[in-house]
């Protein structure tokens, strides 16, 4: 991607939505390893009264163009940017992650549609493919089996990958543009990296100090 973390609103910028906003953790780590902000900060702030680090993706924090959370608006929101700069003949890219239980939602497949329809080539969905959503599995609520199919009837350059191996991803997401947008189906595990939850993670939760401790341990780490 193309980025500034010293001007991140950099008219040049790519654009990377995280539509399943309440990952947040995550999106705020990266941000501050590239240097958006210092990680102190963030670890000293998180989800603390009155910060800009809220549990949910927030807009007021560097390199963040979206507050997200409420599932099913990220990918209209990518649509619609990847388009205007397609009008603009401009070359910035669009990259939006959703969840595999998000796409349950019906504004996902109407901006499938206006994307397929505008071969809108600058724009990458990325789902995160981990079978679980806050209710239970998404195939006990609504069955994303035939997810990777549905992509590429609705004209999506599809490709399907271990979500956890890097290069696998960084491949999938470096093949050059065609003239179609691309998906990517990453296929996770909740609870990967952390033996004690591994299969059986929570959708959400905050960590009692033992627990914290157990899952330090459990990952070979010192507490």
């Amino acid at each position: 991607m193309k980025i500034n973390p010293s001007e991140p609103g950099w008219e040049g910028r790519d654009h990377l939505i995280l539509s399943k906003g309440h990952a947040a953790a995550g999106l705020y780590a990266a941000l501050s390893t590239f240097g958006f902000f210092d990680a102190e900060e963030l670890v000293q702030r998180y989800n603390a009264e009155g910060s800009i680090f809220t549990g949910h993706v927030n807009a007021r924090v560097p390199g963040v163009d979206f507050s997200t959370g409420s599932l099913g608006h990220g990918l209209g929101l990518g649509t619609g940017l990847a388009l205007g700069y397609r009008l603009k003949g401009l070359t910035n890219r669009v990259y939006v992650i959703c969840g595999d239980g998000e796409m349950g939602e019906g504004s996902n497949w109407e901006a499938l549609q206006i994307a397929s329809h505008q071969r809108l080539s600058n724009l990458t969905l990325i789902i995160d493919r981990n079978g679980g959503q806050n209710d239970g599995p998404t195939e006990a609520i609504l069955s994303q089996a035939a997810l990777k199919d549905r992509l590429l009837m609705f004209g999506f350059e599809t490709v399907e990958v271990d979500g956890h191996d890097l290069s696998a991803l960084c491949e999938a997401l470096t093949i050059p543009a065609g003239t179609a947008p691309r998906a990517i189906v990453a296929r996770t595990q909740k609870g990967a990296g952390v033996p004690m939850f591994k299969g059986k993670g929570p959708h959400y939760a905050v960590l009692s100090p033992e627990q914290l401790r157990r899952a330090l341990v459990s990952m070979g780490e010192t507490p």
